[in-house]
């Protein structure tokens, strides 16, 4: 069904009113489908094609009009409740940097404080940057970052370097912990993928099963940290996607077991050998804190940002950050909820569990529930890579939940008229 030019000028004349220009190709496909049908039920009246066309048009209203009621109707959201945890998080990161620099007796650590700077306002670009991406196009590169990932993962164990039992791959002009931003580029793979999986077939679930299994085995070359967030948000994602739960359980004992089989002692737990160390620091430690000066546990920049943060500034501002990573993790689940189609739905679901996941875990490790596992506090402690990872995570939620009304984009380019 072709597009009379009268049409044409009217719906352009329509969204050029339309700041939103995300919109755009969807306002246009409803406009031309309502004046379609006018035109043909003018027609069946017995108006001649041209004077149908006009009566379609009149029907409609000025486009100036609409385009600016549509304009109402369409303008980008933005979610506070997600960008304040972040900011706060963030701010509470970079004040412990300035003070465990400056203020502490720890020596070897560096010029901490001024590379945090760099890195979070390097983060913010980037996460302004994916705000305004339409990330519904990253589901057409899905199976590009999948594999692209399970070769990083790849070349890290075979010609990677290990520093303090941590495989990092060198590519000249950077140093990269691949197992660390691994599970956030599998979440983008995994939502492209499974979104739409068809679990009810035997040869597909077989092959999901599988997809999902090789780049969480290659972590598990790396250590347990990474192998078991990768594991546990897998898993999520099997149960945001359907999967029968035979399926769960098989991918889960599978990828479980095999590890085990290979390197027997991969599960024993690990000595908390900072143990004493970190109930000292909270046993000193009063609501509005003591002497932000330490001089013992060297990881507190990293894995023990939240004892440091306790000790120097207090329970108060603990509490206060804890409750804002609930705050977060919720917002994520509550904008999974309200997304309308599958990939952003999922996509947000899996930054849910990790995110959630390394915030549980980060703090349970901080006050000695937990051995030191290598998962740091997102936003707050240090290292360039997670902290520009976690940003533009943060960036792609706040995009689909600007755009989590709008129809998903399918692999052509066009979208979906449904």
């Amino acid at each position: 069904m072709g597009m009379n030019e009268p049409f044409k000028d009217y719906i352009s004349a329509v969204c050029s009113r339309i700041r939103n220009k995300d919109v755009h190709e969807e306002v246009a496909l409803e406009l031309e489908d309502h004046l379609h049908t006018l035109k043909e039920h003018a027609m069946k009246d017995g108006m001649s094609e041209k004077a149908a066309v006009q009566h379609a048009i009149s029907q409609m209203g000025d486009p100036a009009t609409v385009g600016k009621q549509l304009h109402q109707t369409h303008r980008p959201t933005f979610d506070v409740t997600i960008l304040i945890p972040v900011a706060v998080i963030s701010v509470f990161g970079l004040i412990s940097m300035y003070f465990i620099q400056f203020q502490s007796n720890i020596t070897g650590i560096g010029d901490i404080f001024q590379s945090s700077l760099i890195y979070y306002l390097a983060g913010l670009i980037l996460m302004i940057a994916c705000f305004f991406y339409d990330y519904r196009k990253l589901s057409r590169y899905s199976g590009v970052i999948y594999g692209g990932t399970v070769t990083l993962l790849l070349l890290t164990r075979l010609i990677g370097v290990r520093v303090d039992g941590i495989s990092y791959l060198d590519i000249g002009f950077a140093t990269l912990h691949i197992s660390g931003i691994a599970p956030f580029l599998l979440v983008v793979a995994f939502a492209g993928m499974f979104s739409e999986w068809n679990w009810q077939a035997s040869k597909r679930a077989v092959t999901g099963i599988g997809l999902l299994a090789i780049p969480i085995l290659l972590l598990a070359s790396d250590g347990f940290a990474a192998y078991a967030l990768g594991l546990a948000m897998a898993l999520i994602l099997m149960v945001a996607t359907r999967a029968k739960i035979h399926q769960i359980l098989l991918y889960g004992t599978s990828v479980i077991a095999l590890p085990a089989l290979f390197k027997p002692d991969f599960f024993s737990p690990v000595s908390a050998e900072e143990g004493a160390g970190i109930r000292a620091l909270f046993q000193t430690a009063g609501w509005f804190g003591t002497d932000p000066s330490v001089n013992s546990l060297n990881e507190l920049h990293t894995d023990y940002i939240l004892t440091y943060m306790v000790h120097s500034f207090g329970w108060v501002s603990a509490i206060v950050t804890m409750l804002f990573t609930l705050v977060f993790t919720i917002r994520l689940i509550q904008t999974a909820r309200t997304t309308s189609h599958s990939f952003g739905r999922v996509l947000t679901i899996g930054f849910a569990a990790a995110f959630g996941i390394q915030f549980a875990t980060a703090i349970l490790t901080n006050i000695g529930l937990l051995p030191p596992s290598g998962i740091t506090m997102p936003f707050m402690s240090f290292g360039g890579t997670h902290v520009l990872v976690d940003m533009m995570a943060a960036g792609l939620v706040l995009s689909v939940y600007r755009r989590r009304r709008l129809a998903p984009i399918q692999a052509n380019g066009t979208l979906k008229s449904s």
